[in-house]
């Protein structure tokens, strides 16, 4: 381990932080409570890509100092000071980071406590670093309430101002203002993002902790539609079929109704098919208007409403859906009159 006097101090951001330089590189200097330097431990023994490097840490009688990397980038309260509101796209790719980053302080007990923009570092190769640790904690499982009140106004969560303990649902509802405030420049309760996303971030910010979503694993397969190593098996290959993609209970309800008709009929088609070759073009293209189409539409595969429908997707979507699937049981119902 390295002396402490190695680090030269280059500047002061206040009394208990500065930059400072061993050798060629720059470090972040910050004395803490010796109470948090179990977090701190912890961090330095496991690391992970959205978590800022604990490179060294010195402890006394009263008082801890913990060596962090420097890093290169802006805070994303910079960022949205500079851009504004963030698009759809960004917004999922920046929060998934985030929850990655929070996935792997929970598995390790930790909740950070102040997930806001200020704490949120952009490095310049767009990976996403989560700081400032100074009012992390443990999960107490005995605990009826925190002991002390802290976090920042309107992304602490409820329980964060002494009613109940903390938890990872606790970083769950600081996740969720923030994912709103990046789409909307507001608070969830100024101005709540519409759609899909914002009824899950409605459903992440509840007042009641109990009826948010169980982890930030869930809301990260939720918000972003994505699949990785938290996932699992069964339903990385569900997210790969028509209907179970996005994982939303009205897409899944109907793609189970459309499987459930379309897989028995289309063995009776390969049948019915093999009687001659105009039948079996006659069959593929009933198939393809009364399943495929409707399916392809009201399931969005490869965001084909956009581009089919345009403007009111959704409304056009419906109704093509039915003159499509009308076109093709008239013509599945024509050829199994011949065949029958």
């Amino acid at each position: 381990m390295s002396k402490l006097s190695e680090y030269v101090e280059i500047s002061s951001f206040n009394e208990n932080t500065s930059l400072v330089q061993k050798g060629n590189t720059v470090y972040v200097k910050k004395r803490i409570p010796s109470e948090l330097s179990y977090i701190y431990k912890i961090l330095f023994d496991n690391r992970h890509k959205n978590i800022s490097d604990i490179i060294e840490i010195f402890e006394y009688e009263d008082i801890t100092v913990v060596i962090e990397e420097y890093i290169n980038g802006e805070t994303l309260s910079d960022i949205l000071s500079e851009q504004g509101e963030q698009t759809e796209a960004y917004t999922k790719k920046l929060i998934g980071q985030v929850c990655d980053g929070l996935i792997f302080l929970h598995k390790h007990n930790i909740i950070h406590r102040d997930i806001n923009p200020n704490n949120i570092m952009i490095t310049k190769d767009r990976t996403v670093k989560i700081i400032d640790f100074d009012i992390s904690r443990s999960t107490k499982k005995n605990a009826a309430s925190d002991t002390v009140v802290l976090g920042t106004v309107g992304y602490a969560a409820p329980e964060q101002f002494g009613f109940t303990q903390s938890g990872t649902r606790t970083d769950l509802y600081a996740v969720g203002v923030l994912a709103n405030v990046m789409l909307t420049g507001k608070m969830p309760n100024e101005k709540l993002y519409g759609g899909k996303l914002g009824r899950v971030i409605k459903k992440a910010t509840a007042i009641d902790a109990s009826t948010r979503y169980r982890n930030i694993v869930e809301f990260k397969h939720i918000f972003t539609n994505e699949v990785d190593e938290h996932t699992a098996p069964i339903v990385k290959v569900l997210r790969c079929v028509p209907g179970f993609r996005t994982w939303t209970v009205w897409k899944i309800l109907i793609a189970i109704a459309v499987y459930a008709i379309i897989i028995p009929e289309g063995i009776l088609f390969l049948k019915w098919s093999m009687v001659s070759a105009k039948n079996f073009f006659i069959m593929l293209a009933g198939e393809i208007f009364l399943f495929a189409v409707p399916l392809t539409l009201m399931t969005n595969l490869n965001n084909a409403r956009e581009k089919i429908c345009g403007s009111n997707a959704l409304v056009k979507a419906v109704v093509y859906s039915l003159i499509s699937f009308s076109i093709g049981a008239c013509i599945i119902a024509s050829i199994l009159e011949k065949v029958l």
